[in-house]
């Protein structure tokens, strides 16, 4: 097996990471995956996901590994690191996307964080991907060229103009000031290290904030942002066309007057 074409995603049962996922099998990538609950597609399922995303990529025809886990859990993720180090021998893209926020989207104003909150959403973003990287080094440092991209957020950009949420947006900052950091640690070992940070993106879980903003006469853009668009920011950062890239924060929204957030 050639490292190049192996790559682990984090957060990979529906949404982002499973088109993330599923983009690289479509490359020919072996694919390891991650994430709590591999059925958990079901609450929050597209339209073209029937089925589990283990399925899904050995309809490919590629080799998969599936792991339940959270990437906040160090033994697990280790685990995994030396398992895809066993049975690959490297591993050329590791792809930190699990994460996400926790309450209501109009709460958690900056004045008054709810620090369980706070800590929950900084365990699942900052954490589990310092841990999933600290897994997976050894066999990225097999690997010829290999790519880490992480998963920014507009949040972690810029403020929202109501100060909520702030929870979320300043662990994604975090997240988006490590990928820097990372970068320059392991650019004399030739490793890149990437972030993408979309806006508001179409995924099941996503959709009721659609809603709300519809019912609220807000400006709607015309185009929401795809879980494939964010697929193929990633596949372009793993990719030898970014081979001059490392340390960079990729915004993946379209300025439009509304707010993307």
């Amino acid at each position: 097996m050639t490292a190049a074409r192996t790559a682990l995603v984090t957060g990979a049962a529906r949404g982002i990471g499973r088109r993330i996922a599923v983009s690289l099998a479509k490359d020919g990538y072996a694919v390891a995956v991650v994430d709590t609950d591999f059925d958990g597609y079901r609450e929050f399922a597209a339209d073209d996901e029937n089925t589990s995303v283990v399925d899904e990529l050995e309809s490919h025809g590629v080799p998969v590994i599936a792991v339940e886990a959270s990437t906040a859990d160090v033994d697990a993720m280790n685990e995994l690191g030396a398992r895809i180090l066993d049975e690959w021998s490297a591993l050329g893209a590791l792809v930190c996307n699990a994460g996400g926020g926790s309450g209501a989207f109009d709460g958690n104003r900056a004045s008054a964080i709810d620090l369980a909150d706070l800590d929950d959403v900084l365990r699942r973003n900052l954490h589990g991907t310092i841990i999933t990287v600290g897994a997976a080094l050894p066999a990225l440092r097999r690997a010829t060229d290999p790519s880490i991209v992480t998963m920014g957020s507009i949040t972690g950009v810029e403020a929202k103009p109501t100060g909520t949420y702030a929870h979320y947006g300043i662990t994604k900052a975090a997240v988006m000031h490590y990928t820097r950091y990372l970068a320059n640690d392991l650019a004399p070992e030739g490793i890149r290290v990437n972030c993408v940070a979309p806006g508001l993106i179409a995924t099941g879980r996503a959709q009721h904030r659609l809603r709300e903003r519809a019912d609220s006469g807000a400006d709607i853009l015309s185009r929401i942002g795809s879980p494939d668009d964010v697929a193929e920011a990633v596949r372009f950062l793993v990719s030898p066309a970014s081979a001059y890239m490392s340390g960079q924060i990729l915004p993946l929204w379209r300025p439009t007057g509304a707010d993307p957030r």
